[in-house]
């Protein structure tokens, strides 16, 4: 074999290498990661982030971060930084007060509960919640499951995106992402808000468990864990996920037509006969969990 041949062979041996080395297979499925291929589109990738994430359970692998950065178009939730001006409008009430949401009962409970817990007292309470719509009231209760020191797989990503200068893509936009709560009657909205008083330190511990959980990427015990933890937004279920994961999918398969993609989306998202995965494998895509490591 002359020099030019062996230079040839060996070219397509290394390439071959890191082709089918780039990507390790996890036969169990359990991923947060995984490729799409077939129906002619460029291969992307899907990967189920955890919004907010204490430090010591997140993990941005190096091969993680260049599939990020080697993508053609990175396509989230939500694309970029919504305007503030807009978003506060959308969280603000129209007429009246959150008290109003409330029966005298429940409100004491709630004061009492902001008061211990989220060191909140009921001048600031007023102050704070008085004129907001009440998800703003579950969104402080669970983010102070969090410590201070909580990192965020989403902001991570933005970032990559705006440092290497990739196309940021939302699947659906801030206003209808705030519109979803607006579709639970209000008697019903106040009893979400009381059960998660009730319920605080337990959901708390829960959500600890979850973050191991997603860390292990054990996704067989992530969605009952989810489903144990806040079973009364699964009565939402079709609001929240099923729902938003049925409208996602044109826009994923115009966008993989033509785009290598990142797409990070709650890990939530991904999996279940609802979950974009199986609803990308119906319309005839392969989907193979791959290793973040």
């Amino acid at each position: 074999m002359n020099f030019k041949n062996q230079t040839i062979l060996g070219a397509f041996i290394l390439t071959s290498f890191f082709s089918c080395s780039a990507d390790t297979e996890v036969e169990s499925g359990n991923s947060m990661l995984w490729k799409i291929e077939g129906n002619d589109c460029k291969s992307s990738y899907v990967f189920g982030t955890m919004h907010m994430i204490e430090e010591e359970y997140f993990n941005m692998s190096e091969s993680l971060v260049e599939k990020i950065k080697t993508s053609e178009a990175i396509i989230m939730e939500v694309g970029g930084m919504p305007d503030p001006l807009a978003a506060m409008q959308m969280m603000t009430l129209d007429t009246g007060t959150v008290h109003g949401y409330f029966t005298k009962e429940q409100l004491v409970l709630l004061l009492e509960f902001m008061d211990k817990k989220l060191d909140t007292d009921p001048e600031t309470f007023h102050t704070v919640y008085g004129k907001m719509k009440p998800f703003f009231i579950l969104q402080a209760i669970s983010a102070s499951y969090f410590s201070a020191d909580a990192v965020s797989y989403d902001l991570n990503i933005m970032a990559i995106a705006k440092q290497n200068n990739i196309p940021l893509i939302g699947l659906e936009t801030i206003e209808e992402q705030l519109g979803f709560f607006d579709a639970i009657p209000p008697a019903e909205m106040a009893e979400l808000i009381m059960e998660s008083v009730e319920n605080f330190e337990k959901e708390k511990k829960e959500t600890l468990k979850l973050m191991q959980i997603y860390a292990d990427q054990n996704v067989e015990k992530m969605i009952p864990m989810m489903k144990k933890q806040s079973p009364e937004f699964m009565k939402y279920e079709d609001i929240f996920l099923t729902g938003r994961n049925k409208k996602w999918i044109p826009k994923l398969k115009e966008e993989f037509a033509s785009k290598h993609c990142f797409v990070a989306v709650g890990a939530a998202h991904l999996f279940g006969d609802y979950g974009i995965l199986q609803l990308l494998e119906n319309e005839g895509y392969t989907v193979t969990a791959i290793s973040t490591n």
